[in-house]
């Protein structure tokens, strides 16, 4: 069995870095014929932590694959971009076993909406950055988290087959508390490394925004309690300790001119906790900062 991964930004990037030197033959699925061929001519370039460099080759493609049958699929867009890709999947009839990677929580929605037979989500906390085409810096260990879905999940022991001391994987058995714990993670770190404009480490060691980032923390975890032993202070912490010299997602869309994903981030999250009769007068303040400089058109 073989894995497809749709998308090859830095995770996409990352992760077919380390299944291609687990063994596993990927083929990524790019936009642009550019990408395709720098990918397919020197392979994925991994510049590690240590700052040595891991060359891995994969087969790069701009046409969805409709051969085989076999492969598992690794959906690594964002949501922006999901809609329009599981369209194209249903019109071509490709019904293969997907592992949805995701930062917000309409993924999940969207994703079991589909008559997709075997589905996954999963999470990954790396830090990774892409330099160019081919290149991807893997700034910070993180984890992998995959949840299980519908279907069957063993169908998906391809990609935890990969777990290494650099890339490590593990399940659980449900696939809604591994979304909401890490879209409560980047909510606690997204929109306050956007509008401050500093990378992942900056929330701790600048004391100002270190005193945002726990008061953001306080009020996401008074707001959903039952996340609590799941989610400490620390742990969020060391998310960003081990992605330190990395930049958010949000901020790297706000500096590049992107539209953020902050209705699959933070609204989600207002929304969610609206509806436990919770108040989130923080992230509702930081939701109406980021949409403001959305609608500016800024790009810095």
């Amino acid at each position: 069995m073989d894995v497809v991964i749709v998308g090859a930004g830095s995770v996409g990037l990352l992760l077919g870095s380390y299944l291609s030197e687990s063994g596993i033959k990927v083929t990524m699925v790019v936009r642009r014929e550019e990408q395709a061929s720098e990918l397919n001519k020197n392979g994925i370039r991994r510049v590690n932590e240590d700052g040595s460099e891991s060359f891995l080759g994969v087969h790069a493609t701009t046409i969805i694959p409709t051969d085989n049958a076999s492969s598992v699929w690794i959906i690594a867009v964002k949501y922006i971009d999901l809609q329009k890709l599981l369209i194209q999947l249903d019109s071509l009839e490709i019904k293969n076993p997907m592992l949805f990677i995701q930062n917000g929580l309409d993924h999940y929605s969207m994703a079991n909406a589909t008559s997709i037979p075997h589905l996954a989500f999963a999470t990954v906390e790396h830090g990774a950055r892409r330099l160019d085409d081919n290149t991807v810096q893997h700034n910070g260990v993180g984890l992998v988290t995959i949840g299980a879905g519908r279907g069957d999940s063993t169908l998906f022991d391809i990609v935890e087959n990969a777990h290494s001391k650099s890339f490590p994987v593990t399940r659980h058995v449900d696939a809604e508390f591994v979304l909401m714990r890490k879209v409560l993670i980047n909510c606690m770190i997204n929109p306050l490394t956007a509008i401050l404009e500093v990378e992942n480490g900056g929330l701790l060691t600048n004391p100002s925004c270190h005193e945002l980032f726990v008061t953001l923390y306080d009020e996401l975890i008074n707001a959903f309690p039952e996340m609590k032993p799941h989610l400490s202070l620390e742990a969020v912490s060391a998310v960003c300790q081990n992605t330190a010299h990395n930049k958010s997602s949000m901020l790297s869309d706000r500096l590049a001119g992107r539209p953020m994903e902050i209705k699959t981030i933070i609204t989600a999250v207002i929304e969610k906790a609206h509806a436990l009769h919770k108040n989130v007068p923080l992230l509702a303040m930081l939701e109406k900062m980021l949409f403001a400089i959305e609608s500016k058109g800024e790009q810095l």
